[in-house]
């Protein structure tokens, strides 16, 4: 049996279609009107129009600063890759920096220990980083790496720049990389860290990274805006 009846077209979703016109003749970082004004002007429900714009949020179209709303710049689009989310963006043209949250050291637990093939106990080094892109932060990473590979890395290190980079000129080489990713909501920390609220969708990439000699590396868990970036993946058959 095949069911061809067409679907229900609810209200805020023609809403959300006048809206998306309206945002087709405006530019980036342009004011966006104020949810009364539009819900008057489309003749609906402040609640429905809140439903066509938390679509609008989530697609990236538009962004809060503030109490004010205004018009999104196009997302980050971004391929999943062994290598630094610095060097990708600014690959791309854009500007790309870091903010540092914190470093720690502290001994593995019996799971970081089988994660990172080290004995429990062992130093762990965890470095925390924001990720902007032209002055939005757009990600949340978290890097931990066995101490013994990286000595004095947290006396040296410039937090600014792409660790990748860094542990390439220490002589690790990356051999592959296992990645999980799924959509998550920020808790009350990582969303005031990414200056969002909990209620905007993210990317979740946890990735175990290992050398050519099939040895873990690090274990990053990155948190990225889902209203900010895409990402793109390759395959060949």
């Amino acid at each position: 049996m095949v069911d061809d009846s067409e679907p229900r077209v609810l209200k805020h979703q023609v809403v959300r279609r006048e809206l998306d016109a309206l945002l087709d003749d405006l530019s980036p970082g342009d004011p966006f009107p104020s949810e009364r004004d539009l819900a008057e002007r489309h003749g609906v429900s402040r609640e429905t129009l809140r439903q066509a714009m938390r679509e609008l949020l989530v697609a990236g179209r538009v962004e809060r600063r503030g109490r004010a709303t205004v018009v999104a710049a196009p997302k980050v689009v971004l391929p999943l890759a062994i290598g630094s989310y610095t060097e990708a963006a600014r690959d791309k043209g854009l500007s790309a920096t870091r903010i540092l949250v914190g470093w720690t050291v502290s001994k593995a637990d019996d799971d970081t220990a089988e994660l990172l093939r080290v004995e429990p106990g062992d130093a762990v080094v965890q470095l925390e980083r924001v990720f902007t892109t032209d002055g939005t932060r757009v990600g949340l990473e978290t890097t931990r790496i066995p101490e013994y590979r990286i000595p004095g890395l947290v006396e040296t290190f410039d937090y600014r720049v792409s660790l990748y980079a860094e542990l390439r000129t220490r002589g690790v080489v990356f051999g592959r990389v296992v990645d999980t990713i799924e959509t998550v909501l920020p808790d009350a920390r990582e969303a005031a860290l990414l200056t969002v609220d909990t209620r905007t969708p993210m990317f979740l990439l946890n990735r175990v990274s290992f050398d050519k000699d099939g040895m873990p590396i690090e274990q990053r868990r990155s948190l990225y805006r889902g209203d900010r970036m895409t990402f793109t993946a390759e395959m060949h058959a």
